[in-house]
């Protein structure tokens, strides 16, 4: 059967697939898909590509003193039931997850859509990804969003002892950089990122005032913010 992943070749065997199921989840998707390449799957982990991707990062805001005020085990639940629900969004909307960044994580979108979709995932994980906890009086902190669309390269980082396949370069180091300016249940966007978007989705985000406290972002630099409802 032929591979339905982007790289499109013919499964070596099916060992892998048949019976490492319980490790799966364990490995970002492009892994998977090429791990059943069988005698190829080294040399493609190794290959970099560079290719033009939409990055999405997000995190809950508030982290810091809401796992203050918790015990850890209940802060691991609620983080696990957040980002469980931020990868079921992601991925029906063809995105998938490169890394968890404690709190948050980092996803990436791939294909004709992928504007779009990156765009449509973001706004959805902001309003539906936070799981109801309280604590104290306080309720838990919203999660904001940042997105940038542009050139990377996805290949294999580290060693003979550990190694791991992501996405590195400027697209990447923008994406993390607009969502530490996200607000809570805002998704944050590059102008490069908006123009490739349909009018309808557009339409959802407001230009961002070059006087409104952007201290951590260059202000030279066009970012929109999306409207709230």
């Amino acid at each position: 059967m032929e591979s339905p992943g982007r790289y499109r070749y013919w499964p070596a065997n099916t060992l892998y697939a048949a019976s490492q199921d319980w490790f799966s989840p364990y490995l970002s998707r492009p892994v998977r898909e090429l791990l059943d390449a069988g005698p190829q799957a080294q040399w493609l982990l190794r290959s970099p590509r560079n290719a033009d991707v939409c990055i999405l990062f997000t995190d809950i805001r508030g982290f810091t003193d809401l796992s203050r005020a918790i015990r850890s085990d209940t802060l691991f639940r609620t983080v696990d039931a957040c980002i469980g629900r931020q990868i079921r969004i992601i991925e029906h909307y063809d995105g998938y997850v490169d890394n968890f960044t404690g709190d948050g994580l980092m996803a990436i979108f791939e294909g004709p859509q992928m504007a779009d979709n990156a765009c449509r995932c973001a706004l959805e994980v902001v309003t539906r990804a936070l799981p109801a906890v309280r604590y104290g009086e306080t309720a838990l902190a919203p999660i904001g969003a940042g997105l940038h669309r542009g050139d990377v390269a996805m290949g294999t980082l580290g060693c003979e002892s550990r190694r791991t396949y992501t996405a590195i370069g400027d697209t990447v180091n923008w994406a993390a950089r607009l969502t530490g300016f996200a607000r809570g249940q805002d998704v944050v966007i590059s102008e490069r990122l908006r123009g490739a978007l349909t009018a309808e989705i557009a339409e959802r985000f407001a230009p961002v005032q070059t006087d409104q406290g952007r201290a951590d972002i260059d202000a030279v630099v066009p970012v929109y913010r999306s409207r709230r409802s």
